[in-house]
């Protein structure tokens, strides 16, 4: 059985260990493009996506080919989903880091009043529905929260991640 290994001075070459004492080598075709450079291409054709979560270098110098630019800064990526709108289409975009909710996205709520006299020790009396005046009082309570935008960030993990372009 043979040995197969890549000759790390020249990776146009295979050595296969033919016995204990005679190495075969073949050279391979295809210009001066090595084996290793061929199947890195292979692997990464344009429009992939390389992620790598310890070196920031830009592929094309890390691998030794093809144009990188950086890709998905600051963005999760989500998986294309023909049957929704938001995630029908590669590379579409959208979300927020932070929102402030309208009236309408608050829960369904509400909210307690005490209504008291003038500090008098008598009972006020509201007008019932059959008296000539309007029967209906509106009343205000203060107001509780900020009104701030809130996070919605997603539990991350950042990476440097790039695309290839050409």
């Amino acid at each position: 059985m043979a040995d197969i290994k890549i000759d790390s001075t020249d990776s146009t070459k295979i050595n296969l260990d033919v016995d204990d004492s005679n190495d075969l080598v073949l050279n391979l075709t295809g210009g001066d493009k090595g084996l290793r450079l061929h199947m890195l291409e292979t692997i990464y054709p344009v429009g992939s996506i390389y992620i790598n979560a310890g070196v920031a270098t830009n592929p094309g110098t890390l691998l030794g080919f093809g144009t990188w630019t950086a890709f998905g800064t600051g963005r999760t990526i989500v998986g294309v989903d023909s049957s929704d709108t938001d995630f029908d289409a590669v590379r579409e975009t959208g979300g927020s880091k932070t929102h402030t909710l309208t009236v309408d996205e608050l829960p369904s709520h509400t909210h307690t009043a005490t209504l008291r006299g003038n500090g008098e020790n008598e009972t006020q009396s509201l007008p019932s529905a059959s008296d000539n005046t309007d029967p209906s009082r509106t009343m205000t309570t203060d107001a509780t929260g900020g009104g701030s935008a809130h996070t919605i960030v997603q539990p991350y993990i950042t990476a440097y991640m790039w695309r290839r372009t050409a």
